[in-house]
């Protein structure tokens, strides 16, 4: 069943793909740029085009918007998270472009840097300019410009904080909204008098435009289209399922709650289907940081799931949870994998599940053995994937 998670996950990513998810939802027919939803602009009467990305799939949003626009783009920025830019960026992209990589799950200095990037390039345009945004999950610590007394030392206090409550992502992103000049709407209010086109990402359950990102675009000023979510990358997962004998049933695109509580749920689910089955889940757990340990929310869901698999007989039955920007918590991980035998082997090696799991240590567990889900830097994020299956 391993082999069979790994095409479904890959399903998935592929569905996400940011790059294709923009081609899908702008175009251009001569000097006109057509959105999606039958918004068109002028290029030929366009003073100026500037192009802003933020977020985990920065990069590649990035790079399907350059040919749109090329003729017209006069100013970029592109921030996101370290190691998510090729090294052969700066070759592609325009002289003028300021390329940044900066920090997630925190922001750090080269976050203030993103942001006085971003507004410097937002400062004296023309009437009848255009400001594209290319928003994706991430932006809201990559992504720093905050209000007057707010210092980065403080911000990164509150942003600690939030991560170790077990806040979720709406409530986290409400607060950084309020902390910062460009989120919240600000970044479209401060590219007045051009026009700003959102092309959005989604990495929140419900895809509100007021979470994502903590709402750069979001502002009646601005256009946004949503060009992906997480919905989609179920979607595809479900269909790679299905392609390989599964029953298949996506149960939700809005999962929620603290991962080590979600975790058990999901095992009694597959425990209530036929052999032969395979479940979905889609959306974003949370973690309350309790111990001192490394890891991050797939992982604790697959230790949580594991340990619920070894309760009662659970042969057949394997669980792999990852995000689909590649990265989980502070870990070079996207998640885990577990089946009834985790256990067994943890066991072996000495190592015991439930103390991992009280002290939210859950990337050297999985890692001892061999379970941990390494993709690298995937250049998207909807949010995360769950994929529980039963077999025949």
């Amino acid at each position: 069943m391993r082999s069979d998670l790994e095409a479904i996950l890959r399903a998935a990513l592929t569905a996400a793909d940011p790059g294709r998810a923009v081609r899908q939802h702008a175009r251009r027919d001569g000097d006109t740029l057509i959105l999606s939803d039958g918004a068109r602009y002028d290029l030929g009467a366009c003073p100026a085009v500037v192009l802003i990305a933020a977020g985990k799939a920065a990069w590649s949003m990035a790079q399907a918007v350059i040919p749109l626009v090329a003729d017209r783009l006069r100013r970029m920025v592109v921030v996101t998270k370290y190691g998510h830019l090729p090294a052969d960026a700066a070759a592609r992209a325009p002289d003028f472009a300021a390329l940044i990589e900066s920090g997630h799950p925190n922001p750090d200095e080269n976050s203030v840097r993103g942001g006085t990037a971003v507004r410097a390039a937002l400062t004296d345009l023309a009437p009848g300019s255009l400001v594209i945004v290319c928003v994706s999950g991430g932006a809201s610590a990559l992504l720093l410009a905050p209000h007057p007394g707010i210092s980065l030392s403080i911000a990164r206090a509150i942003n600690d904080t939030l991560l170790r409550s077990g806040a979720d992502i709406t409530e986290m992103n409400a607060v950084r909204g309020r902390l910062d000049r460009l989120k919240a709407g600000g970044l479209a209010r401060l590219a007045a008098p051009a026009a700003v086109v959102g092309l959005v990402v989604s990495d929140v359950i419900g895809d509100s435009l007021s979470v994502i990102a903590s709402g750069l675009t979001h502002d009646p000023a601005a256009r946004n289209v949503l060009v992906a979510n997480n919905a989609q990358a179920c979607a595809a997962a479900a269909a790679a399922a299905t392609a390989q004998g599964y029953a298949t049933r996506i149960v939700t695109t809005a999962l929620s709650g603290e991962a080590r509580d979600v975790a058990p749920r999901i095992i009694a689910d597959l425990r209530a289907v036929p052999p032969g089955t395979a479940l979905i889940y889609g959306g974003e757990t949370t973690v309350t940081l309790r111990g001192n340990g490394k890891g991050g929310r797939n992982q604790e869901l697959a230790l949580a799931a594991a340990i619920a698999m070894a309760e009662r007989p659970s042969a057949g039955m394997t669980i792999a949870s990852f995000g689909t920007d590649g990265t989980d918590g502070p870990t070079d991980a996207a998640g885990a994998w577990a089946d009834a035998s985790t256990l067994a082997r943890a066991a072996a090696l000495g190592l015991d599940a439930r103390t991992a799991l009280t002290r939210n240590d859950s990337y050297p567990f999985f890692a001892a053995l061999g379970d941990l889900i390494l993709t690298g830097p995937t250049g998207t994020n909807v949010a995360d994937v769950v994929v529980a299956l039963r077999s025949a």
